[in-house]
């Protein structure tokens, strides 16, 4: 990747979240370069913060017309979808506490409060975890919603038209199950405090639980984590970690925090992010959690710009053939392993056990299909 556009890039996002006071260019870039960054900004789903970058730039070195009212209009669209998801989000809660679950809004628009415009952050879908234990909310999705899809920790809600709505057992899981036991743990212990922590959403006029900053402080780099080793991840989510630390925290706080991180065998990937907070939002050091750790951060920020927005443009590997994909998972296993080995190595027995489960249920119902037609013709 071109080195200058990628230098170019990282201090406009820090002019948009404030890191960067000001921003000055010898000569204004040509017409290729905006279209390359402004390119760049989609694959990484930062479109907003860089557009806030933009328009702070003096006025000699704004980009041509033409790519300056594109970016305006996406920016506009991105302002009118966070408008739309915070009253949706709103909406969903209320349909919850009818139902009898006071519940928390994780990541989306509870994270888009730490912006400094929180309308400008790139929003996604809608995740809700209720106050209550993940047993208690199984039974309930699956009474309520019997036909939804299911994953390991959530189950979709069909209340929306055009917003996806994740109903969350648990907000999220380790592949190391000792590690995913104390992941459970810290969970239950901040979910009261979590759906009590009400803030008022842009545009709603109503208030809303979003999970509390000690809180998001281990779970937003523990989805990170997680993301990585599965479909990959983006700038976007490192904005929100960057803007969550940046909040700040007392001595006694951050020891917790990295004690909680230490139990959860994260403190060398939360080496490799803080290289990443370092190098791409200029992050203070006293907002860090730990020393950057470079060789590993660098191994980091490049799964990162290859992969974009939870990895949906990484192109290695990208034939959907059967040897192919394996191929790309043993690849991917290789070049992540030393950012969190054992998470690496239980996440690969995941993924191995869950694609042979596939194949032998696909295996059963093919012959129960099989059974039922002899039986038909005879």
């Amino acid at each position: 990747m071109n080195e200058t556009l990628l230098s170019f890039f990282f201090k406009l996002i820090q002019l948009g979240i404030g890191t960067r006071e000001s921003l000055h260019l010898e000569t204004p870039l040509p017409e290729s370069t905006w279209k390359e960054l402004l390119t760049l900004t989609r694959k990484q789903a930062v479109t907003g913060i860089v557009m806030d970058g933009i328009l702070k730039l003096p006025a000699e070195y704004l980009p041509p017309t033409p790519i300056k009212l594109k970016g305006i209009q996406q920016l506009l669209r991105i302002e009118q979808l966070n408008r739309r998801l915070n009253g949706e989000a709103v909406q969903v809660s209320e349909f919850l506490q009818a139902e009898g679950y006071a519940c928390t809004i994780l990541k989306g628009q509870g994270i888009a409060r730490y912006y400094p415009n929180p309308l400008h952050r790139m929003p996604g879908d809608i995740d809700v975890w209720p106050d209550a234990e993940p047993d208690v909310l199984r039974k309930y999705g699956h009474t309520r919603f019997p036909d939804k899809e299911w994953t390991l920790h959530h189950t979709h809600l069909p209340l929306l038209d055009e917003t996806e709505v994740e109903l969350h057992f648990q907000p999220s899981y380790m592949y190391n199950p000792v590690t995913n036991r104390r992941l459970l743990a810290f969970c239950r212990k901040h979910r009261k405090a979590c759906a009590g922590n009400q803030v008022l959403l842009e545009g709603t006029g109503r208030q809303v639980a979003v999970a509390t900053d000690t809180f998001n402080r281990v779970y937003v780099l523990q989805h990170i984590m997680r993301h990585l080793f599965s479909e990959g991840i983006g700038l976007r989510q490192l904005t929100d970690y960057a803007l969550v630390l940046r909040k700040g925290m007392p001595p006694a706080e951050k020891e917790e925090t990295m004690q909680t991180l230490r139990r959860l065998h994260m403190e060398g990937f939360a080496g490799a992010v803080m290289y990443v907070l370092q190098t791409v939002f200029t992050l203070e050091p006293e907002y860090l959690l730990r020393t950057p750790d470079e060789r590993k951060g660098k191994l980091l920020l490049e799964e990162i710009l290859e992969g974009g927005n939870f990895g949906h443009y990484d192109q290695r590997g990208n034939k959907q053939n059967l040897p192919n994909k394996v191929k790309k998972r043993v690849h991917k296993f290789l070049r992540v392993f030393s950012l969190a080995p054992s998470e690496a190595v239980w996440s690969f027995l995941f993924f191995t056990r869950a694609f042979f489960l596939r194949r032998w249920h696909r295996l059963k119902l093919s012959n129960q299909l099989k059974l039922s037609a002899n039986r038909l013709q005879g």
